[in-house]
């Protein structure tokens, strides 16, 4: 009869000489496969003089963009209706604010990270609201 420590020595053994053979089986090829999954991330914010902005006609603010989706993204601004007849200036480009409390301020086919100027021009309003949101496609 073998004894209990006899056993696990033999065992011991059994699985060193087992590991020994799979290694040698592998040594010609080997590959490894790595997997991951990346969160989405779509953020859109304004600069702090946002709030001048809205009060006087002319102030200029940033409009920061980021969205990690490959398949890109669009910002929208919804505005007050006080705001409406105005209009918002991004990068030099006018938008027209119409009335329907809603307009697309970028659409891009691909992730980026963007800083874009903008204004709005209200016809002499002093007040109003707007606001940025960022989705993803």
């Amino acid at each position: 009869m073998i004894s209990g420590r006899m056993a696990a020595l033999a065992l011991a053994s059994l699985g060193t000489m087992a590991a020994g053979s799979a290694v040698q089986a592998s040594q010609g090829s080997a590959s490894i496969t790595i997997t991951g999954q990346v969160p989405l991330v779509c953020r859109v914010a304004v600069d702090n003089s946002a709030s001048a902005m809205l009060s006087a006609n002319g102030n200029k603010s940033e409009l920061r963009e980021f969205c990690n989706n490959g398949a890109g993204y669009r910002v929208v601004a919804t505005y007050s209706k006080q705001l409406a007849a105005g209009r918002l200036i991004v990068d030099g480009r006018t938008i027209a604010l119409d009335g329907s409390g809603e307009v697309v301020i970028s659409d891009v086919s691909h992730a980026a990270a963007t800083t874009r100027s903008i204004a709005i021009e209200a016809d002499g309003k002093a007040a109003g609201s707007i606001r940025f949101r960022i989705e993803p496609r």
